[in-house]
């Protein structure tokens, strides 16, 4: 036969003594450490987006104030008395006499 010698696992105050399991506890370290990045991760990108909606609702309001101006400039350049005083001051132009007009029926 063999020549080991098989030693019963030593008893201290009725506990016996074995070689302890890592295996377990480092899995659940990794889970637990995993889990927590997660989170932090998460968060992280949360407040990042944050961020962005806050900068993205700046521009928006911003270019909301543009489009009102704008709107005002073209209905300010639309008005037909400023369109007259133009015609008569810068190119020279008159309302057309009686005998200018042709009616077309």
């Amino acid at each position: 036969m063999s020549d080991t010698i098989l030693r019963p696992i030593p008893k201290v105050n009725g506990f016996s003594l074995r070689r302890p399991r890592l295996l377990p506890l480092f899995t659940f370290i990794a889970v637990v450490l995993a889990v927590s990045l997660f989170f932090v991760w998460s968060r992280i990108q949360v407040v990042n987006l944050g961020y962005n909606i806050s900068s993205l609702e700046g521009r928006l309001r911003g270019m909301e104030q543009d489009i009102q101006r704008l709107r005002l400039e073209a209905a300010s350049l639309r008005n037909p008395a400023r369109i007259e005083r133009m015609a008569r001051s810068e190119l020279g132009l008159d309302l057309p006499g009686a005998d200018q007009v042709v009616i077309i029926e």
